[in-house]
């Protein structure tokens, strides 16, 4: 290995880190560069099993353990940042988020202004629906920060998100626009400001800022397609449907768009597609075509256990378009896997805990079972930040507990539920929430 190969590779993964901490599509070719330039470099291959391992996806397992077995063998002696990385990926790749999450918060501790480290952390916190320990890390490490670094940007635009979740919702505002006005295309900044305005009830203006920033986009990872689904939050409210369906098909999960076609079952563009159908199923409208849009997809899942948030949505899917057999099949092999009352792993609880009764739940919804519905996802209600994900993303379950509720004519329940959705930080309930479908 030359020399010069050597400072290819270090550069190369400088810029994947720094493109990764910016949400931009071309950042793993960065790391697969370094990769490729220099066969005793340890950093490029965790953070490439970091990457992988954050999608949430049992497709790339294989990958992500095979990476972690070559930095292994190429860890420096000692103690070392390395290690601390490699740690954490090991644990989340084992499903226990908690001790991930730990590793990930020694780095930042002992490395305030690593911006790699931030969004990890960030990301491990959140599919753990742990919003206040999201802040807590955030904001033990903002003293460090001051406008000249680099990445001054990026990290406030997490410290926005942190900050929404945790229900600060002018904190947030803030700093999301404080970074979009370092950088315009900052899409973590946009889609803070976006979750504050939703959970503020301020609608046309979300619809404004997200119009006016769309442009920006175009450098972008699946963020983009997220904003977009952003978007459509506020058009359901204004009642413009149609152009949510449009929206599907050309911007939330356009077909055509690269990014679809180098990955057409990436779980965040079909979780995006498949919440808001039931989103707009709920409001009145017919999407019957739109379901088999993911049909195929979902169906091939059934035994992909990355994630539950994601494997609820292929519940959404398999119910929508008729396949019982594959629906009863992915319940099966939930069950199989994390029903043991032995598993205690966080990836386990989700799953015990929150994703097989909300499963249970939208299968009985598809037969018209409202009290089903209303004793499965009823009963874990408070619990359903187990399944990760933000507050904007699981509002829907809060929807299909009100269509229960309003099926099974049961006001007291409607009005406990509505009780609940403020508790969760709304200022202004979503209106299907207070008056049912158009």
């Amino acid at each position: 290995m030359s020399e010069r190969n050597s400072m290819a590779a270090v550069e190369d993964c400088k810029l994947g880190i720094a493109k990764f901490g910016r949400f931009r599509a071309d950042a793993m070719q960065h790391i697969n560069a370094a990769i490729d330039a220099d066969d005793t470099y340890c950093l490029p291959r965790i953070v490439k099993a970091c990457m992988l391992q954050g999608a949430n996806d049992e497709r790339y397992t294989v990958d992500v353990v095979k990476l972690i077995e070559q930095s292994r063998d190429l860890l420096p002696q000692g103690e070392s940042y390395e290690a601390q990385l490699l740690g954490a990926v090991e644990h989340a790749n084992r499903g226990q988020g908690i001790e991930a999450a730990t590793c990930l918060e020694q780095v930042v501790l002992n490395n305030p202004t690593d911006l790699f480290a931030h969004v990890l952390m960030q990301e491990q916190t959140f599919w753990l629906g742990q919003s206040q320990w999201m802040l807590d890390t955030v904001e033990r490490a903002a003293p460090a920060w001051s406008e000249s670094h680099a990445d001054y940007g990026p990290f406030v635009a997490l410290r926005a998100f942190a900050n929404e979740e945790a229900g600060l919702f002018d904190a947030a505002e803030r700093y999301g626009r404080t970074a979009v006005e370092i950088d315009e295309t900052d899409v973590w900044g946009a889609h803070a400001v976006a979750h504050v305005l939703v959970m503020k009830g301020e609608i046309q203006h979300g619809v404004e800022w997200l119009e006016n920033l769309s442009k920006h986009w175009g450098l972008a990872n699946q963020m983009r397609h997220h904003l977009w689904w952003h978007y459509c939050l506020f058009l359901l409210e204004l009642g413009e449907h149609d152009r949510v369906i449009e929206l599907l098909d050309t911007q939330v999960r356009n077909p055509e768009s690269p990014l679809i076609k180098a990955s057409p079952a990436a779980t965040i563009d079909n979780n995006n597609y498949a919440s808001l159908l039931l989103r707009l199923e709920l409001y009145g409208v017919d999407v019957s075509t739109q379901w088999h849009t993911l049909a195929n997809i979902c169906a091939e899942r059934v035994a992909n256990h990355g994630s539950a948030f994601s494997n609820i949505h292929d519940m959404m899917v398999l119910t929508a378009t008729g396949q019982n057999d594959k629906a009863y099949e992915l319940l099966a092999s939930m069950t199989d896997h994390f029903a043991s009352n032995t598993l205690t792993s966080s990836r386990a609880l989700s799953y015990k805990v929150v994703a097989i009764p909300v499963c249970e739940a939208l299968m009985a919804y598809r037969e018209k079972n409202y009290a089903q519905v209303l004793d499965k996802l009823g009963s874990v209600r408070h619990q359903l930040n187990l399944m990760g994900a933000s507050h904007a993303q699981r509002d829907v379950f809060y929807h299909l507990l009100i269509h229960a509720a309003q099926q099974e004519h049961r006001p007291d329940l409607h009005q406990i539920f509505l009780h609940d959705i403020h508790r969760l930080g709304y200022c202004e309930p979503p209106t299907y929430a207070r008056v049912g479908p158009r």
